[in-house]
């Protein structure tokens, strides 16, 4: 049976859902927006199937009485929240049948959180339910792995997320750079939209100042903005690099950001397309240590190495 097939079948039998669901893959965005919808399909008793009821909105938007949310303080979830969970497990549900804790980012769990976690995982309860997010499922203690049914949550393809943002009345341009953000569905798209392309814009003049002018600083101020960004915002660095190690010999309707296609241009003349291949591949590799300054020092080497050239 496929990932999303089993999800599908754990969400239509609330009666059968297991004590522990480990939800993995590359969106933290999604894994989140799919956490609560499977949270929702438990905590609703009339089981609403599109979810608009007022106990299903309640419980998207985090404000179920009978829904415990576990997210990172910092760099790490800590043991303290962890504590706060099991003590809401531990107590009888208000409105529902049953009482849901959502743990996102469970990659960024430390030892001592994890361990408190496991005996819970493995016998929560008949009326407790874990559901964990990870984007990296191999960082995970096996013990913890071992204790919860996993299931693996692929992106949508860029059509679909593109055919969907056209489907609300955006332009084909707008859609396509839309279906670059994650989620799909945001409250306020245009508000995001402006936001990515001042973002994009930010990162193709950082590259410009710095690469043009032989200067380190604004690539160091970009590295460090890159070390606070969610990974959809770092993401555009790669495809900005990308889409300038193709665009010397490509036609511009295989870039993906097109409507930036002049300041991309302008990259392929500073560097050539090799040197720009080899970063994309490089800011694309992410280290699994999901600590700020590991993630600085790693956008600070793509970026400073594209001065070497």
């Amino acid at each position: 049976m496929s990932a999303t097939a089993l999800v599908e079948r754990l969400a239509g039998r609330p009666e059968s859902f297991p004590g522990a669901l480990l939800l993995s893959g590359p969106s933290a965005a999604r894994l989140e927006t799919e956490a609560r919808r499977l949270a929702a399909i438990l905590l609703c008793p009339g089981g609403d199937p599109d979810r608009r009821c007022d106990c299903c909105r309640r419980a998207t938007s985090g404000f179920h009485p009978d829904l415990f949310l576990v997210e990172p303080q910092g760099v790490q979830i800590r043991i303290d929240t962890v504590r706060d969970a099991l003590a809401f497990g531990a107590g009888k549900p208000y409105e529902a049948a049953r009482r849901v804790a959502i743990v996102l980012g469970a990659e960024q769990l430390g030892l001592e959180a994890a361990n408190a976690l496991l005996k819970s995982l493995e016998e929560p309860g008949r009326h407790f339910h874990w559901i964990l997010t990870t984007t990296r499922a191999e960082t995970l203690l096996p013990t913890i792995r071992s204790r919860c049914v996993a299931a693996a949550i692929a992106l949508e393809s860029r059509a679909d997320r593109v055919a969907a943002w056209l489907s609300l009345g955006f332009s084909e341009e707008d859609a396509a750079e839309l279906a670059g953000l994650e989620p799909p569905a945001q409250k306020d798209a245009r508000a995001a939209l402006e936001e990515h392309r001042a973002w994009r814009g930010e990162i193709l003049l950082a590259l410009q100042t710095g690469l043009s002018q032989r200067r380190i600083a604004p690539l160091l101020l970009l590295a460090e903005a890159l070390a606070r960004a969610e990974p959809d915002r770092t993401r555009v660095l790669t495809e900005l690099l990308a889409d300038a190690a193709t665009a010397a010999g490509a036609s511009g309707e295989l870039l993906k950001h097109r409507a930036v296609a002049r300041g991309i241009l302008e990259l392929t003349r500073l560097l050539p397309s090799e040197t720009l291949r080899l970063a994309a591949l490089k800011a694309a590799d992410v280290p699994a240590d999901n600590r700020r300054g590991n993630k600085r020092l790693h956008y600070e080497s793509v970026l400073l190495q594209l001065l070497q050239f």
